[in-house]
């Protein structure tokens, strides 16, 4: 990937680190596109945020941007996370479609499970049709964790492309059958609702061989098939 630079200020350094998905367990080495996952310079390290919600619309379109000119040319779409916060600001959807408007890659918003006490699901739920209607690709992430219950999902289903799951919001879990009732679970759903199905969070030879008993997923990601990566060089 091509180099691209960081948002620096006094106190915090945040960019943009990009992980793989595969369309199938048994495809080549190619990715079919990239999750973009915030990471910011802490005490000499990149680690996750210590506020997702910190990010104003101007340093997240300039990130995006970055991002998008690192990426191979052979990748076709490429998500990332919105906190809800982010979700319901108009602000942030007038970005991603600027963005969108001047790329040939696929764009898709992830919807995260994270809970806000101070946004009501009526309100996530009109903010997603506004996506929708402006043609803004939303994937519901890690569905049945957080705030991602099946009543929101149900809301959400219209405006939405697809649903995600996380295996490692499930980590430890009981035993391989209570891990795969979850992934059948919905899996059935999206292909009901004619979504598509991600998996997130496939980590060892077990998670896969979970997976294999699911049909219909369209894309997978985990530390398994490949570790989120820096799309620069810079500072680090």
């Amino acid at each position: 990937m091509r180099s691209v630079s960081h948002i620096k200020g006094e106190q915090q350094m945040i960019t943009f680190y990009g992980q793989p998905k595969f369309a199938n367990i048994d495809s080549d080495d190619t990715a079919s596109g990239y999750e973009l996952l915030i990471r910011q310079h802490i005490d000499g390290r990149w680690l996750l945020p210590e506020d997702f919600t910190a990010l104003p619309p101007d340093q997240f379109e300039y990130l995006l941007r970055k991002a998008l000119i690192a990426m191979p040319p052979t990748i076709t779409r490429v998500s990332f996370n919105l906190e809800r916060v982010h979700f319901v600001n108009p602000e942030f959807l007038d970005m991603v479609r600027r963005v969108q408007n001047d790329t040939d890659v696929i764009l898709t918003v992830e919807l995260t499970e994270r809970y806000d006490p101070n946004i009501d699901n009526l309100t996530i739920v009109h903010a997603a049709e506004a996506f929708f209607k402006a043609g803004i690709e939303v994937v519901i992430d890690d569905v049945g964790s957080g705030n991602n219950l099946p009543g929101l999902v149900e809301a959400l289903t219209p405006y939405v492309v697809g649903y995600k799951f996380g295996i490692q919001n499930l980590r430890p879990y009981a035993t391989d059958e209570d891990l795969h009732d979850r992934l059948n679970f919905w899996a059935q759903q999206a292909e009901l609702r004619h979504k598509r199905f991600e998996i997130s969070g496939v980590e060892s030879l077990d998670d896969v061989e979970n997976m294999q008993r699911i049909p219909g997923c369209s894309d997978i990601q985990g530390y398994y098939f490949g570790q989120p990566v820096p799309l620069s060089t810079e500072d680090l």
